[in-house]
């Protein structure tokens, strides 16, 4: 049961669909005023909220410090639908300390919110981005957040210990449509690359 996540998540990942719920988004922590000067974007909403998840994950303990660039190299992989070995560096933190079930219930309910939340933010800053912005940098804080969600969601499955599954799939379920609206960051960042592409060969 231990491997239950790393080998349902790819499989779910590629037969998921875009979520299109209509989740309620503060626009007033989202969007920036025309005029505003460069420096008001050094820190967007979405690099707010994946700084915040990787930050309570870490803390919390759900997640091993772990270097960016492997963290985006991994979430890579899961956003091509392959399995990522080795990736998860957490076993034997949390996982392996015994903690009451109440306990790992209420620590998957605070990271499935961290999720939600993060992917509702990249959502939002999506849709109200221009086509001519380069998402790149926000591309690169999604895949970090993705790889966090996913090593997470391995130790817990390991801390339930088999029981528990309704609230496993749950988080499962965020940590998925979070996959779904990286990917579609991803798609944006291409379609980018290929206008200036053509502009430069014109």
């Amino acid at each position: 049961m231990s491997h239950r996540l790393t080998k349902l998540l790819p499989l779910m990942i590629l037969t998921a669909s875009v979520s299109t719920g209509c989740a309620t988004v503060d626009l007033n922590e989202v969007s920036l005023p025309a005029t505003a000067p460069a420096a008001a974007e050094e820190v967007n909403v979405v690099e707010r909220a994946v700084a915040k998840l990787k930050s309570a994950f870490t803390n919390k303990g759900f997640v091993a410090k772990t270097s960016r660039k492997r963290m985006q190299s991994a979430a890579k992989i899961l956003l091509n639908g392959l399995e990522a070995k080795d990736v998860t560096s957490n076993h034997d933190g949390y996982a392996m300390n015994p903690k009451p079930v109440s306990v790992v219930l209420a620590d998957i309910e605070f990271a499935r919110r961290h999720v939600v939340q993060t992917t509702k933010a990249a959502e939002v800053y999506l849709e109200m981005a221009p086509q001519s912005r380069n998402l790149r940098r926000e591309l690169a804080d999604l895949e970090a957040a993705l790889m966090a969600a996913k090593e997470a969601g391995d130790v817990f499955d390991i801390a339930l210990q088999g029981t528990n599954e309704v609230a496993l799939t749950s988080y499962i379920d965020s940590v998925v449509t979070l996959r779904d609206v990286t990917d579609e960051f991803g798609a944006r960042v291409r379609a980018y690359k290929s206008n200036k592409t053509i502009e430069a060969a014109g």
